[in-house]
C-alpha cells in the first residue's frame, strides 16, 4: 500500500485568479479540504489515489496523484451545466424544481462595452423580450416588452427588480412619449443610473407561475437584477475596468437626400411658382438663402453707397451659384469623435464571517453631438455579516449615482390632429436638422464668420443657437437596503428587507439672450413682422396697437423638478422539510408594504440675464401674455402610491422528479377604485414540472440527457398607471376670458370619482418542454403560451351627465398567442478551442377583442391608437389613390367622400372603412444568434439580433408648401412637373400658388400631410443586425506574476456595426429609430477598448 504523503498546489480560475473556497477530496474517502485566500490547498493522499476539485459554476476536474508532490490546476466554466438556481426577487429556487418560464442571461455575456445603460443589450438575448432601441440618448429607455406587452392603454413595460427591490420610474412614460424626443424621456430608463460592471446577472420571467410572487404587478413581466458581491473566504482582490469608446459620425451617403445643387434648382422651381418672393422671404417667418439674398439685395452701405448685391438677374442668379455648391456637411459640423471613457474600480473580499463588495464607477462622455455632452458617477456597497455559524445574515447595501447631462434645448412636441402632424418649436436637434435643413446653407461665410438666416422672424445660426440654447440636468439617485435572515431552525427561515430610495432631479433649460428661442421675441423690425409675430403680445385692451416686445431684456429660464421618495418593507417565512428523503416541501409567506410619493413642480422665469449674474427683469405684461394664451408659467403636482400585499407559495416535489407550485397573491392599492372589490385584487398560479428524464426509462440514455416538461397556469394583474382618479379631483381655476377684469375663479372638475376602476388581469396558459441532448452538450427551451387579458383599461363614452364625456373603465379584453425557442449548443469543447452557440426566436400573435375607446385618424395612422380586431398600436394608413391631372395626391375615403377635402385627421365615425391596416408596429418576430469561440487565451465572439413582423412609418418629406430651407428625398426629382406625370409617378408635385388658392390651403396642406401617413410611405420593419463582434485576450499566470498582477485581459468590441438586412424603401433611416426631433438621437456603430486589470 502507497504511502500517503501531503500533496499540495494552487488553483485558478481562466484569468489566472486564485479561486477560494474550492472543494478539494480525495475520492472514495472522507478526506477534504478547502482552498484558502490565495488558491492554495494542501491534503493527505497517496500515490494513484484521485483527487477532485469541485467549485460551483465551474467543471469538477479530477487529477491521479502522482509523483510530484505539487499538484496546480486551472479550473474552466462549466459548459454544458445547467442554471443551478432561478433567482426570482423573493426565493432563490432550485432550476430542476422550478415550473415557470425564465431564463438567466449573464451580464457579462451580454454587456456592449462602452455603453453605460445595459438595458440596450438585452436586444435579442433573451426569448419573448422584444427590445427597440427606439433612441441612443442617454437615460432613455429601450422600448422593452415581455411577451407583447399585456396592456393596451400606458405603459407596456416589464417591472424591473433590483437585489430584490422594485426599480421604481421617476416618471411614467407611455410608448407614444418615449418616441417623442421629449425632455422627459431622459428620465424614462429604470436603471440607466446602475453601473454595467456592478451586475451579475439578469433573470427574465416571462409567465404567470414564475412572475407569481408579484401578483398585481406582474401583468407585463419581470426583469430581476442581481447585482455583484464578495465570496466567503475570498482573499482581498481590486480589480480595474476600464472602455474607452470612440463612434463614427453619420454620413449623408447613408441617407437618400439631394445635395446642394439639386436642392437649388428645386428653390428655383418653387421661385417661378409664386414662392420665394421678395417681400415674403425679407419678411416672412423662415428663410434660407433667397432671405440671405434679399437681406443683402436690401442693404443699403452709406460708406461706399452701394447695396449689398445689385438688384439684378444675374447678380441674384451668381449670388445663388455661391450657395448652389456648398453642399455643407451638416453632420461633420454638429457631430464629433469625442471618445466616451468608463472607469470602474471594485474591491471584494471575503472571510469565514463576512463578505464585502464595493466599487467607484465615472463614466464620461464628450458628446456624439456638439450640443450633448453626460458626466455620471456611481457608488456601490454591499456587506453581509454571519453569525452564529450563519444562522444569521445581516446584509447592507448601499447605492448612490449623480449624473450631469447636456443636451439641445427643447420644449415638448405637439401633435396638430387638425392638420395632421407633429410640430415642435425652435427644434435644434444635431440628427434631426442636419436631415432637414438645406446643403445650401453654410455655418460660416467666407471670412468664416458665423452665417446667419432666418428662423420664428429672427437670426438663427445652428451653432451659435446650440450654445445659447440649452437643456442640463442634473439627477441625485440614493438607495439603501438592509436585509436580516435568521435560521430559526433547521426547517424555518425568517427574512426581512427594508429599501429606502431618494431621486432629485432638476432640469434646466437656458435660452439665453442672444438665442433664436429669445430673438424671436424681439422680432419687431416693422408693421409687417409685429402684425405676423405670434411671440410678440397683443393687449386687449389696445387692439389697434401694434403687437409689442415684451421681453425686452434677458432670456428665458425653465426649470422641471422631478423628485422620488420610494419605500419598501417585506416580511417573510420560508419553511423547508423534507420526508423519507424523497418527498421535499417548500412553504413561503411573505407580507410587503410599498411606498412611493412623485412630485413635479415647474416654473418658466422670463427676462433673467444669464450674463448679468441672473438678475431678473420682467416685463409684467409678459406675464399677461402667458396667461391670455392658456400657458402656465408653474405648476406643481404630487402622486403618492401605497400598495400592501400579502403573498404565499408552496413547492412540493416527490424526489426532484415531480414537482407542484401553487401560488396566491393578495394586493391592495390607493390608487385603485374606493370599493373594497376594486381596490384589491386576488391572483394565483399553479404550476408543474415533470423532469422526465429522471424515469428509469430514460436514466442510461446516452442521447437524451434532459427532459423536462412544464404546465403552468395562473392569473396575474397590474394597476396601471392611467388608472389614478379613485377619487373626484377638483382644481383651481380661472375663467378664460378675453378682458382679465371679466375673468372669475371658479373649480374646475378634471376627474370625476371612479370608484369601480380596479386592476387590470390576465389569465395565462404556459406549455413549456426542454430537452437536452448528449449531455447537455444540446439544450433546447420551447415554450407556447396563450394570453387572455382582461378588465383592460378603456376610454368609455358616456353620456356627459356628471361633466365628463369620456371617462376610464375596466371594459377591453385582448388576447396574446406566441411560441418561444431557446437553443444553445456546445459545438467543440477541445482543450484549447471551444465554440459555443445561442439562438433564441420568439413569435407572436396579437388582438384586441373588445373595445370601445374611439381613435381618431390621426392615432391609427401615427401608431398611437388602438382598435378592435388588431393588436396594440396597430399601423393604419390613408388609401392613397394616386395623382389628380395637377400633381396632387388622391385618397380612397369612401363613396361620396371627395378624394382631397374629405380628410379629417380627427374624424373618429366609421374610419375603418377608409383607413388601410398596415400591420403590428411592435415586432411579432424577435430574436438572435451568438457564436462564442475560444482559442488558449483568444477569445473572439459575434451578435446578430433580428426583428421582423412590423411596419414602419418613413419619416414625413413632404408639403404642400416649401420654403428655401426644405430638404428633398432623392426620389423627389422624379415628382409631377406637367400633365401627364400621373401616369408615370406617385410623388406629388410642388403645388403652385395659384393651385393652392383653388384647392384651398386647409385640404391641400391636409391632403399633402395625409400623403406622408398614406401607404406609399410604409415599410417593413424586417431586420437583421450586426450587434457586435468583439475579440479578447487573456495574459496567461507567468505573464501576469511577471506584471505583479493578478489577471490582464484585453478586448476590442464593434458595436452596432451594420445591418445585413432591412427594407430598401427606409432610404438610410434606422429601422428601430424614430426620428422625432427633440433629445432623441439614433443609436450608432462604436468602437470600444477595453481594459481589465486584476490586483
Amino acid at each position: 500500500m502507497a504511502q500517503e504523503r501531503t500533496v499540495s498546489g494552487t488553483l485558478v480560475d481562466e484569468a489566472g485568479l486564485p479561486l477560494t473556497g474550492v472543494t478539494v477530496r480525495v475520492t472514495g474517502t472522507n478526506r477534504g479540504v478547502i482552498s484558502d485566500f490565495d488558491g492554495n490547498y494542501a491534503i493527505k493522499a497517496s500515490e494513484g489515489e484521485v483527487l477532485s476539485f469541485s467549485y460551483i459554476g465551474l467543471k469538477t476536474v479530477e487529477v491521479t496523484v502522482g509523483s510530484n508532490d505539487v499538484i496546480d490546476v486551472t479550473m474552466k466554466e462549466d459548459l454544458e451545466a445547467l442554471d443551478t438556481v432561478v433567482i426570482t426577487g423573493y426565493q432563490n429556487i432550485a432550476r430542476e424544481i422550478f415550473t415557470g418560464a425564465s431564463q438567466t442571461v449573464k451580464a457579462e455575456e451580454i454587456e456592449l462595452a462602452g455603453l453605460p445603460d445595459i438595458t440596450q443589450s438585452l436586444e435579442g438575448r433573451a426569448a419573448g423580450v422584444s427590445v427597440q432601441n427606439v433612441t441612443g440618448t442617454f437615460g432613455a429607455a429601450p422600448r422593452i416588452t415581455i411577451r407583447g406587452s399585456a396592456s393596451i392603454l400606458g405603459n407596456a413595460d416589464p417591472i424591473w427588480i433590483v437585489d430584490g427591490v422594485i426599480q421604481e420610474q421617476i416618471v411614467n412614460v407611455s410608448f407614444a412619449d418615449l418616441v417623442s424626443g421629449d425632455p422627459n424621456t431622459l428620465l424614462s430608463s429604470a436603471i440607466a443610473g446602475l453601473n454595467a460592471n456592478d451586475i451579475e446577472s439578469f433573470e427574465i420571467l416571462r409567465d404567470a407561475s414564475a412572475t407569481s410572487l408579484y401578483g398585481a404587478r406582474a401583468q407585463n413581466g419581470v426583469i430581476v437584477i442581481t447585482t455583484k458581491s464578495g465570496r466567503k473566504d475570498q482573499a482581498p482582490t481590486f480589480s480595474y475596468n476600464g472602455d474607452f469608446l470612440v463612434r463614427d459620425r453619420p454620413r449623408y451617403a447613408q441617407y437618400n437626400l439631394l445635395n446642394s445643387q439639386e436642392t437649388v434648382s428645386v428653390y428655383r422651381e418653387l421661385e417661378s411658382k409664386g414662392f420665394l418672393q421678395f417681400p415674403d422671404v425679407l419678411f416672412g417667418r423662415n428663410g434660407g438663402i433667397f432671405n440671405i439674398r434679399a437681406t443683402a439685395i436690401n442693404s443699403y452701405n452709406n460708406t461706399n453707397g452701394s447695396f449689398g448685391i445689385p438688384n439684378t438677374p444675374e447678380a441674384r442668379n451668381a449670388f445663388l451659384q455661391r450657395f448652389e455648391l456648398a453642399n455643407t456637411d451638416w453632420f461633420g459640423e454638429l457631430f464629433s469623435t469625442a471618445p466616451t471613457q468608463n472607469h470602474n474600480i471594485s474591491f471584494s473580499s471575503g472571510s469565514k464571517s463576512s463578505r464585502t463588495y464595493a466599487s467607484l464607477g465615472y463614466f464620461t462622455d464628450g458628446g456624439w453631438t456638439v450640443a450633448d455632452r453626460v458626466r455620471r458617477i456611481t457608488a456601490n456597497f454591499r456587506n453581509s455579516f454571519h453569525f452564529n455559524d450563519d444562522k444569521i445574515v445581516f446584509t447592507i447595501l448601499g447605492s448612490a449615482n449623480v449624473v450631469n447631462q447636456k443636451a439641445p434645448g427643447t420644449l415638448a412636441r405637439q401633435n396638430d390632429t387638425f392638420f395632421g402632424a407633429f410640430n415642435r418649436e425652435f427644434d435644434i436637434n444635431p440628427f434631426n436638422y442636419a436631415l432637414t435643413t438645406s446643403r445650401a446653407l453654410r455655418p460660416r461665410d467666407e471670412n468664416g464668420n458665423l452665417e446667419y438666416y432666418r428662423a420664428n422672424w429672427a437670426p438663427i445660426n445652428i451653432l451659435n443657437e446650440i450654445e445659447n440654447n440649452t437643456l442640463e440636468i442634473n439627477r441625485t439617485d440614493i438607495k439603501f437596503q438592509g436585509q436580516l435572515k435568521y435560521e430559526i431552525n433547521d426547517k424555518l427561515t425568517y427574512n426581512f428587507l427594508g429599501s429606502a430610495r431618494y431621486v432629485q432631479n432638476i432640469a434646466e433649460n437656458a435660452a439665453k439672450a442672444n438665442s433664436n428661442r429669445v430673438s424671436a421675441y424681439r422680432a419687431a423690425e416693422n408693421a409687417i413682422v409685429r402684425n405676423a409675430n405670434t411671440f410678440l403680445f397683443t393687449d386687449p385692451d389696445n387692439p389697434v396697437a401694434l403687437p409689442s416686445v415684451v421681453l425686452p431684456v434677458g432670456g428665458i429660464l425653465t426649470e422641471n423638478k422631478n423628485t422620488l421618495t420610494a419605500y419598501t418593507f417585506r416580511n417573510s417565512l420560508q419553511y423547508d422539510t423534507t420526508f423519507n428523503d424523497i418527498h421535499n416541501l417548500n412553504i413561503y409567506f411573505n407580507q410587503e408594504y410599498r411606498h412611493a410619493d412623485r412630485t413635479t413642480s415647474s416654473f418658466t422665469g422670463y427676462g433673467y440675464q444669464f450674463d448679468r449674474g441672473g438678475a431678473i427683469f420682467t416685463d409684467p405684461d409678459m406675464l399677461r401674455k402667458v396667461i391670455l394664451e392658456g400657458d402656465d408659467y408653474f405648476s406643481s403636482q404630487e402622486t403618492r402610491s401605497r400598495e400592501v400585499s400579502l403573498a404565499m407559495q408552496v413547492n412540493y416535489d416527490f424526489d426532484k422528479k415531480y414537482s407542484l407550485s401553487l401560488t396566491g397573491n393578495y394586493e391592495g392599492s390607493n390608487r385603485a377604485g374606493e370599493s373594497a372589490s376594486a381596490r384589491w385584487l386576488p391572483t394565483y398560479s399553479v404550476g408543474a414540472r415533470w423532469n422526465i428524464h429522471k424515469e428509469n426509462f430514460l436514466r442510461d440514455s446516452n442521447t437524451i440527457s434532459s427532459l423536462v416538461f412544464r404546465p403552468s397556469y395562473g392569473v396575474t394583474g397590474l394597476l396601471n398607471d392611467a388608472a389614478s382618479n379613485n377619487r373626484a379631483v377638483f382644481l383651481n381655476s380661472i375663467t378664460d376670458r378675453f378682458s382679465l377684469g371679466d375673468r372669475e375663479n371658479f373649480i374646475d372638475i378634471q376627474d370625476l370619482e371612479n370608484s369601480e376602476l380596479t386592476y387590470e388581469q390576465t389569465q395565462e396558459l404556459n406549455l413549456g418542454l426542454e430537452i437536452g441532448l448528449f449531455n447537455e452538450r444540446i439544450r433546447a427551451i420551447f415554450d407556447v403560451y396563450s394570453r387572455k387579458g382582461i378588465d383592460l383599461l378603456d376610454i368609455v363614452r358616456t353620456s356627459g351627465i356628471g361633466g365628463e364625456f369620456t371617462k376610464l373603465g375596466n371594459n377591453a379584453e385582448m388576447t396574446t398567442n406566441g411560441i418561444e425557442l431557446q437553443l444553445n449548443t456546445v459545438n467543440i469543447n477541445a482543450d484549447n478551442f471551444q465554440w459555443r452557440s445561442g439562438f433564441n426566436i420568439s413569435i407572436i400573435d396579437q388582438e384586441i377583442t373588445a373595445l370601445q375607446q374611439r381613435p381618431n385618424v390621426f392615432s391609427l395612422v401615427t401608431g398611437t391608437g388602438n382598435a378592435i380586431g388588431t393588436e396594440r398600436n396597430a399601423l393604419y394608413s390613408f388609401n392613397f389613390d394616386g395623382l389628380n391631372e395637377f400633381g396632387v395626391p388622391t385618397f380612397n375615403l369612401g363613396e361620396d367622400v371627395d378624394p382631397i377635402s374629405g380628410i379629417d385627421f380627427q374624424e373618429t365615425e366609421d374610419i375603418l372603412d377608409f383607413l388601410v391596416y398596415e400591420g403590428p408596429t411592435l415586432p411579432t418576430i424577435t430574436g438572435g444568434l451568438a457564436n462564442n469561440f475560444k482559442y488558449k487565451n483568444w477569445n473572439f465572439s459575434f451578435f446578430m439580433s433580428f426583428s421582423a413582423g412590423n411596419k414602419i412609418r418613413l419619416d414625413p418629406a413632404y408639403s404642400s408648401t416649401y420654403t428655401d430651407l426644405s430638404v428633398f428625398p432623392r426620389e423627389f426629382v422624379n415628382r409631377w412637373q406637367q400633365p401627364g406625370d400621373e401616369n408615370i409617378t406617385t410623388i406629388p408635385a410642388i403645388p403652385s400658388q395659384s393651385l393652392i388658392q383653388s384647392v384651398g390651403n386647409t385640404s391641400i396642406t391636409r391632403a399633402y400631410n395625409a400623403y406622408n401617413y398614406s401607404t406609399a410611405r410604409v415599410a417593413d420593419g424586417d431586420f437583421i443586425r450586426m450587434k457586435n463582434i468583439s475579440l479578447g485576450y487573456t495574459f496567461d499566470g507567468q505573464t501576469i506574476k511577471n506584471l505583479g498582477l493578478n489577471s490582464l485581459r484585453m478586448n476590442l468590441q464593434g458595436t452596432n456595426l451594420f445591418l445585413l438586412y432591412s427594407d430598401d424603401k427606409l432610404g438610410g433611416q434606422d429601422p428601430e429609430f424614430f426620428n422625432s426631433g427633440g433629445v432623441a438621437s439614433p443609436i450608432t456603430r462604436s468602437y470600444t477598448f477595453t481594459l481589465n486589470v486584476g490586483f
